[in-house]
């Protein structure tokens, strides 16, 4: 892949994204922590967003037609949408007791401190 960018910026860029895609697969296999599939579904949409455009920008050109993207990165569009939705649907197994816990919680009254709690008294009571 690497051999593939255009410059050496461009390959830098990719061993980053390579080695940032790494970082959260790793937590995700250990933790699977929110934040790891928010993060898994971010970049992956950030990736669909910057590569769809890719195929038809030309700078000035005028064409009659836009290129078609190739195979590979067909495919390659085709994963991200499907990390996006296994995202998506892990955050919300995870989140679906939440609300339901929030709504009682905000019914609930709220908890007195026992910090200040000698402060409620009369002047006798201290």
């Amino acid at each position: 892949m690497l051999g593939h960018a255009s410059n050496p910026i461009a390959a830098g860029l990719l061993a980053t994204m390579i080695a940032a895609c790494l970082y959260c697969a790793r937590e995700l296999w250990r933790d699977g922590t929110e934040r790891a599939w928010v993060v898994v579904a971010l970049m992956n949409l950030a990736m669909i967003a910057l590569h769809l455009p890719a195929p038809a920008h030309h700078h000035g050109a005028v064409s009659a037609a836009a290129p078609s993207p190739s195979p590979l990165m067909a495919v390659a569009t085709l994963v991200a949408l499907v990390e996006v939705a296994a995202a998506a649907a892990a955050l919300y197994v995870r989140s679906r007791g939440r609300i339901a816990a929030l709504r009682a919680a905000a019914h609930q009254p709220p908890k007195r401190s026992m910090q200040y709690s000698f402060l409620e008294g009369t002047p006798d009571q201290r």
